[in-house]
């Protein structure tokens, strides 16, 4: 219970320090995607992000699975900024991570910057010792659909399982 109550003071932290009229953070995007292997749909996925004083991100990521909830949040500190290229070093937090409570991850993100089409890949090192697989990653693209939409599509894993490799297929809205 107390962890599920830290988790919605998190959540509710960011949500109202992004409607704050002189916010350091600013509701920048928002991903609605799924997720699967082969042809089955298994995950759900809602991803707001931050631009905390419009340079460094902030993600919070709600997850479902048919069955649980999923909370992630990860805080970047931008690192490199050029015109069509920007890496930042992450720090994540989630509820669950392989199937154990509170997970803690350290990584680094990456994106090409540009109009029609951007890369970008994520990788992230749990610290916790006691995993059999440390690692979490997801790389894609992001595809311009429309002025302020871009279809996304990316390799990942997912970090309440570790093993499990999928492919997300999502909407990402820029506010």
């Amino acid at each position: 219970m107390l962890k599920k109550s830290i988790i919605l003071l998190i959540t509710a932290v960011f949500l109202v320090i992004s409607f704050l009229p002189v916010s350091a953070a600013n509701l920048n995007s928002v991903t609605y995607s799924i997720s699967g292997d082969s042809l089955d749909i298994d995950t759900l996925e809602l991803e707001p992000e931050f631009l905390i004083n419009n340079i460094h991100p902030a993600v919070i990521n709600l997850a479902f699975d048919g069955d649980d909830f999923y909370f992630g949040a990860n805080m970047g500190l931008n690192m490199l900024m050029e015109e069509n290229f920007r890496m930042d070093l992450n720090l994540m937090f989630t509820n669950e991570v392989d199937g154990r409570d509170f997970g803690k991850a350290i990584g680094l993100a990456a994106a090409t910057l540009g109009q029609d089409l951007s890369f970008f890949w994520q990788t992230y090192y749990f610290m916790d010792d006691d995993l059999d697989d440390h690692a979490y990653y997801k790389g894609g693209v992001d595809y311009s659909i429309g002025p302020r939409s871009d279809l996304q599509v990316s390799v990942a894993n997912q970090y309440w399982d570790l093993d499990n490799n999928v492919i997300k297929l999502g909407i990402k809205v820029k506010l």
